[in-house]
């Protein structure tokens, strides 16, 4: 997707949040939270449903829904009685909640029905359409990231050569990178160049379903830095979190170690992985300045550092 869309939906969509009064949807400045009449909002559709799924429909820790269903009951908005789970009670609405409701549908609606009066049938229908399948994307692509997982590097050779595949098939059929069968070895022989400290510091990522997603290795060189290697991510997994998931764990590891920094080498052809390493801190250095130690693939062009700060 290009950036100017990017830019332009994120644009439109906090439009969206201001033009229908959700930064003022308080009208009696109680100091009441969205998370208040989301739940609100949520109960009266679902009647009898229980905490846990209020926070998943909400997308709350067990922890913050419960408090926020405690205040709710506490201050005479819901009621708490048993139902179906006897391990968990079900949340109705009071009087008092339906007041409420009734309340936010009327400035709701009120803001929705002005619009309509600039829209016609079909354009009301095409926007109640796009925002539909806009919100089932934005479903669609939390499921997938919620369900990655980091995997620390076992012995498992099946695993081994399961991330080899992966990285070969990115670097040769993406690509078009020439590589060898010791290009990515050291995943292989992992115990060579990723295993000191007693750990392995080599990551994979997984779906639900066992599937390599992505993964990244920090070698250490010395005492002083270490070599970020094999950072790649399968193509229909980019930008669902993958990267970041697995560059948070490595970071953390980096600091664990007590390195002073990090160096990587890259290729001109990943623009993206270019736009990300500079998002996390990462600034290009020269090969000439590369520090001692470090050994150069033949395939690497371009090269990035970072400082890890204590």
């Amino acid at each position: 997707m290009k950036e100017e869309q990017i830019q332009a939906l994120r644009y439109t969509a906090r439009k969206l949040v201001r033009e229908l009064g959700m930064l003022e949807i308080d009208l009696e400045n109680s100091q009441k939270t969205p998370g208040h009449w989301h739940a609100l909002i949520e109960v009266a559709k679902h009647p009898g449903i229980t905490i846990s799924e209020l926070g998943r429909l909400l997308l709350m820790s067990i922890s913050t829904i419960s408090r926020l269903v405690k205040s709710l009951v506490k201050n005479g908005f819901m009621n708490l009685k048993e139902g179906d789970d006897k391990r968990e009670k079900s949340l109705f609405l009071t009087d008092k909640g339906q007041v409420e409701i009734r309340k936010i549908n009327a400035f709701s609606d009120s803001k929705i029905i002005g619009a309509f009066e600039f829209l016609t049938d079909e354009e009301i229908h095409q926007i109640i359409g796009a925002i539909t399948k806009y919100g089932e994307a934005l479903e669609k692509s939390r499921a997938m990231r919620e369900e990655i997982k980091i995997v620390t590097l076992s012995t498992s050779r099946t695993i081994r050569k399961q991330i080899v595949n992966m990285i070969s098939d990115i670097q040769e059929k993406e690509f078009l990178i020439p590589i060898t069968k010791e290009t990515n070895s050291c995943v292989l022989k992992a115990e060579e160049e990723f295993y000191y400290n007693n750990s392995y510091n080599f990551w994979y990522a997984v779906n639900d379903e066992g599937k390599v997603l992505g993964s990244i290795g920090l070698k250490k060189i010395n005492n002083q830095y270490g070599e970020i290697k094999k950072l790649f991510v399968i193509k229909e997994y980019r930008s669902k979190g993958v990267a970041q998931k697995l560059m948070n764990t490595l970071l953390k590891a980096a600091s664990k170690h007590k390195l002073e920094f990090l160096i990587l080498g890259t290729v001109d052809k990943f623009h993206a992985a270019h736009k990300f390493y500079s998002k996390y801190g990462f600034s290009p250095v020269s090969q000439k300045d590369l520090p001692r130690g470090f050994e150069i693939n033949p395939v690497d062009s371009l090269f990035f550092r970072r400082d890890i700060v204590y």
